[in-house]
């Protein structure tokens, strides 16, 4: 990741914040375990110098300078990655920069060859470590130099690395963020093609008994107020319990039982294991007022009209049977927008593995069919 050139006083700060918060836990251990390697390769070549000197220090002498000379240069990563960060290569000043960055490393390689070879040392003073011996170990400049600067060329390959992980990484999470923003959308502008649909319908059934029965009109008024405002809540959801979709559809319901009276009758079959699965708002509702409108709207006598749902084998099934004349053979000549609607939504949030289907039953009727994924609250 770039992060912008800011010079200002606080700058610095905010930097190192974001270095430090930039590194993962793995990534942190990663740079450790090369730095104690790295170290361990040096005890080595220091119990070497010893034997070569004929020097009577033990493995343990050796570890504690290593260990020293550990903590002087385990600072390296931060200055470092910060300087980068503030001089980011790219655009049209990557040539300023690049040179910023090399002056950055110059400064860090003397600071750090210095802190380097005057804890070695300090430490080989406090072991007792003959001043000949230890002028073997670290002789001064320009040796000491060298091995600064292998520190150094390390801590900037490991930037390099880091940076293309992070990037990489931050690739990933914008496009399951766009992905997911896409998703968001195409649901916000389905259900916007819904709820005129529905509201078109309710909104007629209700024109017809304002004129010849206001009181059963204002029942229906208010609970067509009521579902309004559960699908103004809802809409800006992306799943609800069906627990709240069955009171919302129970709403609907009782609208359409007003309209047809005795002709409209409806079963349920609910299991109560399915009653916390989390569904899409407004799912049911478009298929229960295609039954109305298709199966039961114009026929003599009563109708029935039948929910089931149920769960199987990490599916939620959904069924809404009607007694009409079946798929093809209604009156109306629909737009089909409600059932597309389901189908669309299901696809958008759950992909192949979500269905929905109309069916003809034997001997007349149709069923809508709809399985899901079960998500539980």
């Amino acid at each position: 990741m770039t992060v912008p050139l800011d010079h200002g006083p606080d700058a610095a700060p905010a930097r190192l914040r974001t270095v430090l918060s930039r590194i993962t836990q793995g990534e942190l251990l990663t740079l450790l375990a090369v730095g104690i390697f790295a170290e361990l390769l040096t005890v080595g070549w220091i119990v070497a110098i010893f034997n070569r000197e004929s020097s009577p220090y033990s493995w343990e002498q050796a570890f504690g300078l290593v260990a020293v000379d550990f903590v002087a240069l385990a600072w390296l990563p931060v200055p470092l990655f910060t300087w980068y960060d503030w001089f980011p290569l790219g655009g049209a000043r990557h040539v300023r920069h690049a040179a910023m960055r090399v002056l950055g490393a110059v400064i860090v390689l003397f600071v750090s060859s210095w802190l380097s070879m005057t804890a070695l040392h300090f430490a080989g003073n406090s072991y007792g470590v003959r001043p000949d011996v230890l002028g073997v170990i670290a002789p001064g400049y320009p040796e000491q130099l060298f091995w600064a600067a292998c520190a150094v060329f390390g801590v900037s390959i490991a930037y390099l690395v880091l940076r293309r992980l992070h990037g990489a990484r931050e690739l990933e999470q914008r496009n399951a963020e766009l992905q997911r923003l896409t998703l968001e959308a195409r649901l916000n502008a389905l259900a916007a093609e819904l709820h005129p649909h529905f509201l078109f319908n309710a909104l007629n059934n209700l024109a017809e008994l304002v004129h010849h029965d206001p009181a059963r009109a204002e029942a229906m008024l208010l609970h067509l107020s009521s579902l309004l405002q559960a699908t103004l809540t809802t809409s800006r959801q992306r799943t609800v319990p069906l627990a709240e979709e069955l009171q919302l559809l129970d709403d609907y319901l009782a609208i359409q039982r007003m309209r047809f009276e005795d002709r409209l009758q409806v079963t349920s079959q609910i299991e109560p294991s399915v009653m916390t699965v989390r569904i899409p708002p407004m799912l049911l509702q478009p298929l229960v007022e295609n039954a109305v409108v298709h199966g039961i709207e114009g026929r003599v006598g009563a109708s029935q009209l039948r929910i089931t749902i149920r769960a199987n084998v990490g599916l939620v099934e959904v069924e809404v049977d009607d007694d009409g004349p079946g798929p093809g053979g209604s009156a109306h000549r629909g737009t089909g927008t409600g059932l597309q609607n389901v189908r669309g939504r299901l696809a958008a949030l759950y992909g192949e593995v979500a269905t929905a289907d109309l069916i003809a039953l034997p001997g007349g009727g149709a069923r809508a069919v709809l399985r899901f994924p079960m998500e539980s609250e």
